[in-house]
């Protein structure tokens, strides 16, 4: 059985942050980065409570997200993007545009709730601003109002992050003048995790 998400770039090292559920019970997770090359993955930690899990490869890269640790503004427009979202191109990234709905605090830890209609693939994927900074990261929508997805916010991935000893890349490397829709496709990829 295969499973797949999205995961993402969080250390020029080639570490990667994407959804505990999207690796979960793997016996093998491969990700396939923006120049297509399969890369194999190893799982280094997971966070079950957020649903976070921390991937390493061994393939550095330039560009990676860097979580920013600010307010966000309800009504914005974010940015996501999801793999896996078609069967027969799942190596096609699908980006999605939505907005900032709130911030809701389910069991003690505070997600963003973003109008934006996703799919399982998206799992994982970054979500970032008009400017291409890091907002959070999807972890699942509601079933019964599809038209409304949920993520970590930044913050908590920069605490999940420095826990695990992972500095952000100094800002040189983030290329703010970048677009939304350019950055997600260079720090994201398809991950795919082999039961």
């Amino acid at each position: 059985m295969l499973r797949s998400g999205t995961a993402f770039f969080v250390a020029r090292s080639g570490e990667m942050l994407t959804s505990a559920h999207v690796v979960r019970g793997c016996r093998q997770i491969d990700v396939w980065p923006a120049d297509l090359k399969s890369v194999p993955a190893s799982l280094v930690a997971i966070d079950e409570q957020r649903d976070l899990a921390l991937l390493a490869t061994n393939r550095p890269v330039e560009m990676v997200a860097r979580p920013i640790a600010r307010s966000v503004r309800r009504g914005a427009p974010v940015y996501t993007i999801g793999f896996g979202l078609t069967p027969s191109t799942p190596l096609v990234p699908v980006m999605t545009r939505g907005s900032v709905r709130g911030i809701v605090q389910p069991e003690g830890h505070r997600l963003l709730v973003l109008r934006a209609a996703l799919h399982e693939g998206n799992s994982g994927g970054p979500v970032v601003d008009a400017q291409g900074e890091l907002l959070g990261m999807i972890v699942g929508r509601y079933t019964d109002k599809p038209e409304l997805s949920v993520a970590v916010p930044a913050q908590d991935l920069a605490q999940f992050l420095h826990s695990m000893s992972i500095a952000p890349a100094p800002p040189a490397l983030q290329a703010p003048e970048m677009k939304p829709g350019t950055r997600l496709r260079q720090v994201s990829a398809l991950v795919q995790c082999a039961e």
